[in-house]
């Protein structure tokens, strides 16, 4: 007998007889309650490994809906998840209507359990084009990765917690993932971590470890100027000091995928990292030299892996606070590895003083703030730079302004620290909350330091350089 617990007092329930007489001669009763959730399930096929064509079924039961809602899930800056040839039916295999409003695929299922199915061509593209940061499921034969908001149409309604996926692409591969996974099945907890599923197979080679209660686990593929070991050990120094710097993960596994950077040209980046919950795409240039694992690069792992506090669980609340997430998590990346040793003091002082010089460069400095600088648009490099390193040296100037007003009792990792473990379960920020925060720890008004850190185009508070092109020495006063 298979139960679904309702979250009603009151219980409808439909009794579906299976028409198979069993060995005592009973019939086997199944009880479903009318109020649980749907229960969903997705298959992924090759169905062209020329064209990198797969197939996504998917199958949803237990609805009672009149309609089902599925979406392209969000995380991309460019091209979408573009399914072609969608179509949907009932459980008797008849088709059933759907419409297409906008991202948003609706079926119109009456009640009925369904299923529905469509193609996707997935191809990662050698430039630097706002694609490459989308799609970045790899499908080889001998290995591949997939990443979920590239793969699936997720469910806009609330469905059961449990999805199951199998993966069916090439034999003999086995499926290593942060979320629960055996042979070609994943078990993923709910449909908000579809979109953040990384999944490995096939030619990886696996290093694991434990810090603390946080199992963490590196997937490497290729040849590379360094040993796996070399890698793991930098990873897993960051991961133990930014644990320590929160007391505790959101998370209790973490997946990092090392690969090759897929971007050339003289526009890509030789380094290159992702955040999906819990995996870390992890993307470098082939000729990477061995010493670049103890230099300002490694800042790629420090920077994703932060991301799980500042990012995840502190997440900003509009695209005008995406500077606090970017820029605080680029200052303390540098500031981990300055920590954990993997970098000098004169490394840290030779990377700060190139931000700082392209920061000064960027066409952008008289006439953006860094509260309105953003990344929707990839093919604009300065603008992203201007995001990045305008958003390093705002919270570079807000750590110092803590520090100062505090009698260096408190910077800026400790209010980041207070959030999260005030709200272990996740909250959204904005700069009111940031204000209000500091203000607290402080004892004092910082919102006109703040809010002229963040709306004031080229503010001498970072680069002691005004609109208009003058230039003062550019000395820091945390005290402004």
């Amino acid at each position: 007998m298979f139960l679904m617990k309702s979250k009603s007092r009151i219980m409808t329930v439909i009794i579906l007889i299976i028409s198979a007489v069993t060995i005592s001669g009973t019939l086997p009763v199944f009880l479903i309650d009318a109020h649980s959730l749907p229960f969903m399930r997705y298959r992924v096929e090759l169905k062209d490994p020329k064209f990198d064509l797969v197939t996504i079924t998917g199958s949803m039961h237990g609805t009672l809906s009149d309609e089902t809602r599925l979406g392209i899930p969000d995380g991309g800056f460019g091209s979408k998840l573009d399914p072609i040839g969608f179509e949907a039916t009932d459980i008797d295999g008849e088709l059933l209507e759907t419409e297409i409003k906008g991202d948003t695929w609706i079926i119109k299922n009456g009640g009925r359990d369904l299923s529905f199915s469509y193609d996707l061509v997935l191809t990662v593209e050698d430039r630097y084009s706002p694609e490459v940061r989308d799609m970045l499921t790899l499908i080889e034969r001998e290995r591949f990765r997939m990443i979920g908001r590239d793969i699936y149409l997720v469910p806009l309604d609330e469905v059961s917690d449990g999805i199951i996926i199998d993966i069916e692409l090439y034999p003999g591969m086995t499926l290593h993932s942060t979320c629960a996974s055996n042979r070609k099945r994943l078990i993923v907890p709910a449909s908000a971590n579809l979109a953040v599923t990384l999944a490995v197979s096939g030619d990886y080679r696996y290093s694991q470890a434990r810090i603390g209660e946080t199992d963490l686990i590196l997937a490497i593929a290729g040849e590379w100027s360094f040993k796996d070991r070399e890698l793991f050990d930098v990873v897993k120094d960051i991961v133990a000091d930014e644990i320590d710097m929160f007391g505790s993960s959101p998370r209790e596994k973490y997946l990092f995928v090392c690969d090759q950077n897929p971007i050339r040209g003289d526009k890509g980046f030789d380094f290159y990292g992702v955040h999906f919950g819990g995996g870390m795409l992890l993307l470098f240039d082939r000729s990477m030299d061995r010493s670049k694992l103890y230099d300002t690069p490694m800042a790629i792992v420090s920077h994703e892996f932060f991301h799980n506090w500042n990012g995840e669980a502190v997440a900003p609340a509009s695209d005008s606070f995406v500077w606090f997430t970017e820029g605080a998590t680029v200052y303390y990346s540098y500031k981990v590895l300055l920590r954990t040793k993997i970098i000098s003091e004169g490394q840290y002082a030779e990377k700060r003083k190139v931000i700082e010089d392209r920061y000064l460069d960027n066409p952008y400095l008289e006439t953006v703030a860094i509260g309105k600088a953003g990344n929707n648009d990839l093919s604009d490099k300065d603008m992203v730079n201007m995001l990045y390193d305008g958003g390093f040296l705002a919270a570079e100037a807000l750590d110092m302004w803590i520090i100062e007003h505090t009698g260096r009792r408190y910077g800026l990792i400790d209010i980041l620290r207070t959030i999260y473990r005030k709200h272990p379960d996740g909250v959204r920020i904005d700069e009111q909350y940031l204000i209000s925060s500091v203000n607290v720890v402080a004892d004092r008004d910082s919102s006109p330091f703040i809010m002229e850190l963040i709306h004031t185009p080229a503010t001498g508070i970072l680069a002691g350089r005004r609109p208009g092109g003058s230039t003062k020495e550019k000395a820091f006063d945390p005290s402004v």
